[in-house]
């Protein structure tokens, strides 16, 4: 589809690489080249995008697409602003970055206050801040609902000061070599690893019981695949509770062989 070609359309926005408006009596969206139809269920605030390159979307907890339509036609209008669900306020052009990065993730279904968050993430890439002291507060970036970070800071992509300033955890260091040990959490603690014995790689997972000072540890082998799955899980350094260390032993060290296991033992 390709309405600028047709001549039956009305555009309510346009700025390099995206137009958007109205085709026949149905939105559409152009975006760097892809056309988009945009239709939605009008009792549920999602935006389902169909793109001429066959991708298909569902921009959950956003906007019905009359919704969109009034409120970017009004925005342009007034030079006002458009409050999204999660209760920060964005002027057209942030609007549509959002709708750009949503569309850029490459998912079937995103949630618009993720793309918010992975907005704010970019910015702090931008800013440098990958430490407390470089952190970066959210009303810099006109963010009044700093909660949609919590899903980074669970995952620990993201941390937060006292003061409520932001910043970036980098991702643990990537494994290398014919030996690796990585310590995913040092409050009760766990990890993996692998060894080289002969030609053949053996993956581990391992876990602590702590007593006092002490820990009484288990190491159990696990798959290439198991490992690659940690490694997915848990990009980052924690500082897990017990319940969390828990989930861990039971899914990778509980009913496993055996590797070693003792206080404070190593491999």
């Amino acid at each position: 589809m390709n309405p600028e070609e047709k001549g039956s359309f009305s555009i309510y926005y346009r700025e390099d690489g995206l137009v958007f408006g109205d085709w026949g009596g149905k939105l559409f969206l152009i975006l760097d080249g892809v056309s988009y139809v945009l239709t939605g269920n009008p009792r549920e605030p999602d935006l389902f995008f169909k793109g001429s390159d066959r991708t298909m979307l569902t921009l959950r907890q956003a906007f019905t697409p009359d919704e969109l339509c009034r409120a970017v036609r009004r925005a342009v209008r007034e030079n006002g602003t458009i409050a999204v669900i999660s209760g920060n306020t964005y002027d057209v052009k942030g609007v549509f970055r959002l709708i750009r990065k949503a569309v850029g993730l490459g998912r079937d279904s995103v949630d618009l206050s993720y793309a918010e968050a992975r907005l704010f993430m970019d910015y702090l890439e931008e800013q440098g801040a990958y430490s407390p002291e470089t952190a970066v507060s959210p009303s810099s970036f006109g963010l009044a609902n700093p909660r949609i970070m919590n899903p980074f800071l669970h995952i620990k992509k993201a941390g937060c000061t006292p003061e409520g300033k932001f910043y970036l955890i980098p991702p643990e260091p990537a494994p290398s070599g014919d030996d690796f040990s990585r310590l995913i959490s040092n409050q009760v603690r766990f990890g993996c690893g692998y060894r080289t014995l002969g030609r053949r790689r053996q993956y581990y997972a391992w876990h602590g019981v702590p007593s006092r000072n002490d820990d009484y540890i288990t190491y159990a082998e696990i798959t290439a695949r198991e490992f690659d799955a940690i490694m997915r899980e848990y990009p980052c350094r924690i500082e897990a509770d017990r319940e969390t260390a828990e989930r861990f032993r039971e899914r990778y060290v509980e009913g496993r062989p055996i590797l070693k296991e003792g206080w404070n033992v190593s491999l």
